[in-house]
Formats: C-alpha cells, structure tokens, sequence
C-alpha cells in the first residue's frame, strides 16, 4: 500500500464525488482483507475482539501507517483518535492523534467516519466504504475504507479500528 499524492496534495478539504458502502467480500485488497482476517481471528467467538485482542503489532508493518484506532463516548456521540497512522496524518494533511472529532472541531477530515461510525456501532459488525474524492489542487484519488468494532466490555462496540487504502 502506498499513497499517490502529488505536490504537498491531501483530502484536507476535499471535495467527495461519490461515496458508497459496500460489503466486505467487495473490498478486493488484500491488505484490507488481510486485516479484517485478523480482526475475526481475535475476536473468536465474540461479537468484536477487545483493544487488548486487537495488537497492531501483529499486522504487518506496511499496514501500521494507514491504520487509525478510536475511542467512542457520548451522548452526544464524539470520537477521538487514539493512533493515527502516519500516512493517514498525511492523508488527513494534519495529525490528529489525541483529538476529540466534535470537541476539538475537526474540519476538513473524519466526516464520513462520524456517519459511518454510529452505523457500526449499532450494527456491532465491519463496516466498508469507497470514496471518489477531489482535491483542493483538481486530483481525484478514491479510498477505500474498512471499519472494525472493537468491545472493551463483550457486549458494545466502545472503539474502532479504521484502516485506509488510498488510490
């Protein structure tokens, strides 16, 4: 995996041309599939496996720059980054590791996952998307996106696992 922007370019900003879910036998990348095998093998029989199941360290380190993990609270429903990938902060054109998306007023970044997110939660399962996007400098780039529950107490999903492929 890899990113393909050109000339400093990010989705800080971007405008979105088309975003759909799709199911997760549609992701067609295997690093995505890859990681998603993962979360199924730590979950075991559970709903979601927890963040103590869910090692970043056994992904593979190609992987770790495009994952983000979060934390959920609410009502009023808010998130905030735990880990933010590197890539992604590239990605993003801003580092937010640490930041509440409500509280800490996130513009330009986190929109789709703050629709996505409640959707996940109440599902209690995975989660996938791909976006057409167009930058502030006319690039247009699609990303895919999978979106993993996590359950720190068996029964709710509490985090999130997101992992980005970027085209």
């Amino acid at each position: 995996m890899h990113l393909t922007f050109k000339n400093g370019d990010s989705l800080r900003g971007a405008k979105t041309l088309e975003n759909s879910t799709i199911g997760i036998s549609e992701i067609g990348i295997p690093e995505l599939i890859e990681v998603h095998a993962y979360w199924n093998r730590a979950r075991g029989d559970e709903f979601a496996p927890s963040l103590q199941q869910f090692k970043l360290y056994e992904l593979a380190p190609s992987i770790l720059p495009y994952v983000a993990i979060v934390d959920f609270a609410g009502p009023p429903f808010d998130y905030r980054f735990r880990f933010f990938g590197s890539l992604i902060a590239e990605l993003a054109g801003m580092e937010l590791t640490g930041k509440w998306y409500n509280a800490d007023m996130i513009e330009g970044f986190g929109y789709a996952n703050a629709q996505a997110f409640p959707v996940m939660i109440e599902t209690r399962a995975p989660l996938a998307s791909r976006t057409r996007w167009l930058s502030l400098k006319s690039l247009e780039y699609v990303s895919t996106i999978l979106r993993l529950p996590l359950s720190g107490d068996g029964m709710n999903v509490t985090n999130g696992a997101t992992v980005y492929h970027i085209e």
